[in-house]
């Protein structure tokens, strides 16, 4: 019989050993993955899912406009700064307009002539300037008479010879003279004898309303050179600066009704059965990590349309078919005008 040495003995017995450690530490794990899984209600107790859609927003004003120019010319005077609270028809800046005053006031002049002129042919002629008119025109007869006898004679007296013709021409251009005196005091007597006629009273009229269409013309000029606020609201941004020069639709003021802001969001059409009004939202922002405010589905649209809001992360989603939706924003929520914010919307 053959007798192992204990060296040898020693070793074999340790290698035994390491490989029956493994074979347990396999079997335990074994079993560890095949033991029944705790029932659902102890997976999720006191912890309830509620199911979600998630969308990308931008903070919006009830009411915003840009206030462009209306009028090309150098912009004089801002009245406003950004963050002024202003009122509706509110003077917040103005062009240079000293030409466009100076029309207004000549169009406004021309207006009160022609109506001074209307209302004198429409009342008439009083009997002292009917009598000073056959006057002037007695006065007419009598030189147009004189200067026609004056002449005569020159003219004889220069066809023989005996007159200068400058001495002729100065007897026609008298006598040429009465007789354009004599033929307006005609026409000026006959005009208060008859009082003023129908179509010089249509005539007057049109000269009035296009001197009072001067005048409208004139102002809507010059209230396009000032810039009032449409609305109650806040001042937002300042585009430029008092002393550049416009041109007609660059911006100036942007106005905004910040007590009055929401969120405008989009919802993919796989989702829209599942939106209804007043349900909950959670509104954050990542420029605020630290801020989430809760809001409601206020107003849902009725029409399908092209994605606008399209968010900056390549890694979200972009829907094209989608419709509008509107959440509510508290007014404690600091969160800017066209700040992107993650909406999430709780179907429960």
């Amino acid at each position: 019989m053959w007798t192992i040495p204990c060296a040898w003995r020693t070793a074999a017995s340790m290698k035994t050993e390491q490989l029956l450690c493994k074979a347990l530490l396999v079997v335990l794990l074994l079993a560890g993955c095949s033991a029944p899984p705790k029932p659902p209600d102890q997976q999720t107790a006191g912890r309830p899912k509620v199911a979600s859609v998630y969308a990308y927003g931008i903070i919006e004003a009830r009411h915003h406009s840009t206030l462009s120019a209306k009028f090309p010319g150098k912009l004089e005077e801002i009245l406003v700064k950004e963050g002024d609270v202003v009122q509706r028809g509110q003077l917040l800046a103005r062009f240079e307009s000293r030409e466009l005053e100076a029309q207004l006031a000549a169009a406004r002049a021309d207006v009160r002539v022609a109506e001074a002129t209307l209302a004198e042919a429409r009342a008439g002629f009083r009997p002292q300037e009917i009598t000073e008119a056959e006057e002037q025109y007695k006065a007419a007869v009598a030189q147009l008479t004189k200067t026609e006898l004056d002449w005569q004679r020159h003219d004889k007296l220069h066809s023989d010879g005996v007159l200068a013709a400058s001495d002729w021409d100065q007897t026609k251009m008298a006598r040429d003279q009465a007789e354009a005196a004599h033929n307006a005091a005609q026409a000026r007597l006959n005009l208060v004898q008859q009082g003023t006629r129908p179509e010089t009273l249509a005539t007057l009229t049109r000269r009035l309303e296009l001197a009072r269409a001067r005048v409208g013309q004139a102002e809507a000029a010059l209230a396009n050179a000032q810039l009032t606020a449409p609305f109650n609201g806040t001042i937002t941004r300042k585009h430029r600066e008092e002393g550049e020069a416009m041109d007609i639709g660059l911006p100036v003021l942007d106005i905004s009704t910040l007590d009055d802001r929401y969120v405008r969001t989009e919802i993919d059409e796989t989702d829209l059965g599942k939106i209804r009004l007043g349900q909950q939202t959670t509104i954050s922002a990542t420029g605020f990590p630290d801020l989430c405010f809760t809001g409601q589905v206020t107003a849902i649209r009725q029409q399908m349309g092209r994605k606008q809001l399209i968010p900056t992360d390549p890694a979200k989603i972009v829907d094209y078919k989608v419709l509008e939706i509107e959440v509510s924003l508290p007014a404690e929520c600091p969160f800017p005008i066209k700040l992107p914010v993650d909406v999430r919307i709780a179907l429960e």
